[in-house]
């Protein structure tokens, strides 16, 4: 199983740019909500790679614009592998950057897919 897939999988909606930040976040500090065997995938370059295909397959909502300041990421266009290399990085460098609200519902979403009662088809989380 691949990472991008399974997010694909979980979110087949797609995901607005800060959902997307937030998820990329949470996928960086805890790997507890997803298969075992994704774990080992959630590295900082293979998730700034992931995240960009996403962006770049119109996954991500094209708002970047906006939010990419808030992660220190707008000097990358959102397509690209530094853009969520950046995004993670804010963590370190600006410390404010997760929403815990939006990250509950996500890990949320990530906790029913893997269970046997998932929804099938998800509303956007915003």
């Amino acid at each position: 199983m691949e990472l991008q897939e399974y997010i694909v999988s979980v979110f087949p909606e797609g995901l607005s740019y800060n959902e997307a930040a937030q998820l990329c976040l949470h996928l960086y500090c805890t790997v507890d909500k997803i298969p075992c065997v994704l774990h080992a995938q959630c590295t900082k370059d293979n998730l700034a790679l992931v995240f960009s295909r996403l962006a770049d397959s119109s996954f991500v909502a094209d708002d970047a614009n906006l939010l990419a300041v808030r992660y220190g990421a707008n000097f990358h266009a959102v397509n690209e592998k530094g853009h969520w290399v950046e995004v993670i990085a804010s963590i370190f460098k600006k410390g404010d950057t997760v929403d815990i609200s939006i990250r509950e519902l996500l890990a949320r979403r990530l906790t029913m897919h893997s269970s046997t009662d998932a929804p099938k088809d998800g509303a956007r989380l915003s």
